[in-house]
């Protein structure tokens, strides 16, 4: 994942989504905030140039 993307991520155990940077998630198990589940990438994004 680029560091610049955007992640829609899914919890499938409560159903909580999240948008999150790709650089804070890039090679790590997302946890749900909402439950203890593993969250899982949807799609993702790059954000528009400045």
């Amino acid at each position: 994942m680029d560091a610049s993307a955007i992640g829609w991520w899914s919890c499938p155990e409560c159903g909580s989504d999240a948008e999150l940077p790709g650089a804070d998630t890039a090679g790590y198990e997302v946890s749900c905030p909402d439950c203890s589940g593993a969250m899982t990438e949807q799609w993702e994004w790059e954000n528009a140039a400045a």
